[in-house]
């Protein structure tokens, strides 16, 4: 029979296991680029003791493409396990006031550290070898299955003899696939956007709730004097424009800006008056003054109140139409005044593509460290 104090002894080991086992599955599985960065030199020493390479995501606090990754793809339990075996991860605030320390010794501002190596809009992710030397730098939103890519990408030094793949196919789908005539969205918007907004019977709604149509999203308040009704009336001339299979394929949603004043019933009054013939009806959504300025962040909208001696205050607010595919992600934006000609054919392409569409998302690169707004009234 084994002794008290070697039973203990196992049964020490046996803890002492189970929880290196548990340590490890934790690091594995960890969020990626959480831990921010004030001593890159230091980071990459820290990278080539543990075999790895240090990989640098720039990020910006309103920055709604960095929130996307944050809780979609670097909380993906496959893209961390792959990524973490080559890379320490961490992050660097381009908006800190204090100076870091960049992988040369040098003390400096994380701005222009990012401007140095030419990442001028966020997120941008940037590589370096155990010695501190730079590899590679990607600027741009990528989904978990890209974001994956890239890794593998930088880790077998790909780039030095082809650009990155997950980029040329989507350049070739893009050159195959039929063109939106809206705008292409800007960097730095999220492709799939998060809101939680009541429509005018109560329901809490999400973008999520739409999936299987294409959706048009337009915000505004229903005292606009004219932006508003003309974009609405736009839209409803859009869909009956749409050969009647498709018209209930598009699903139109209209955000006021002004909870305020803009009750559910009127809410619901106001977009009623634009229901489309044959096409489903217009959705007002409406969310509190807290969900309202998620909504203006997430989306980069402006929302400025002007003062008016007839009606209290007026809004000067981005107008246009978000559109989205049947997956929920963000497509194009169709500036304000667009022929209703064009705006009906983008419709009609988003509505005629396939429920499952699951289209890679694709940003294009800006050229400054903000994000820009889609498009502004007045």
């Amino acid at each position: 029979m084994p002794s008290p104090s070697r039973t203990l002894g196992l049964l020490a080991l046996l803890a002492a296991l189970a929880s290196a086992t548990a340590g490890a599955g934790e690091a594995r599985f960890s969020p990626l680029f959480t831990r921010e960065a004030t001593d890159l030199q230091a980071e990459a020493r820290a990278a080539r003791a543990e075999g790895r390479k240090l990989a640098v995501a720039f990020t910006l606090p309103d920055c709604p493409g960095c929130r996307e990754m944050e809780r979609t793809v670097f909380q993906d339990p496959g893209v961390t396990a792959r990524f973490s075996r080559h890379y320490r991860s961490v992050k660097v605030d381009l908006a800190r006031s204090e100076p870091i320390l960049d992988l040369a010794g040098r003390r400096g501002s994380a701005a222009d550290f990012a401007r140095q190596l030419g990442a001028f809009a966020t997120p941008s992710f940037a590589f370096f070898d155990g010695r501190g030397e730079f590899l590679y730098r990607h600027t741009g939103t990528l989904a978990a299955a890209d974001f994956s890519r890239l890794g593998q990408y930088v880790a077998k030094a790909e780039y030095e003899q082809y650009p990155f793949a997950g980029a040329r196919a989507r350049a070739a789908q893009a050159a195959n696939a039929p063109r939106l005539q809206a705008d292409t969205p800007a960097a730095g918007l999220p492709r799939r956007p998060e809101f939680r907004l009541a429509d005018t019977a109560g329901k809490v709604r999400r973008l999520a709730d739409f999936r299987g149509r294409a959706v048009a999203l337009a915000v505004g308040y229903s005292q606009c004097p004219d932006v508003c009704p003309t974009t609405l009336a736009e839209l409803k001339a859009a869909v009956e424009a749409l050969p009647a299979a498709q018209r209930r394929q598009v699903q139109v949603l209209f955000v006021t800006l002004d909870p305020e004043r803009d009750h559910a019933a009127l809410l619901r009054e106001y977009v009623a008056a634009f229901a489309p013939q044959g096409g489903r009806p217009f959705l007002g959504l409406w969310g509190g003054d807290g969900a309202t300025a998620d909504l203006i962040r997430e989306l980069q909208l402006v929302a400025e109140r002007q003062p008016s001696e007839s009606m209290g205050y007026t809004l000067d607010h981005t107008a246009g139409v978000f559109l989205f595919d049947k997956a929920g992600v963000l497509r194009g934006l169709s500036p304000y005044g667009q022929p209703v000609g064009a705006l009906a054919a983008d419709l009609g392409l988003l509505a005629a593509e396939p429920k499952h569409s699951d289209k890679t998302i694709q940003v294009a690169t800006d050229q400054h460290l903000t994000q820009g707004n889609p498009r502004h009234v007045h």
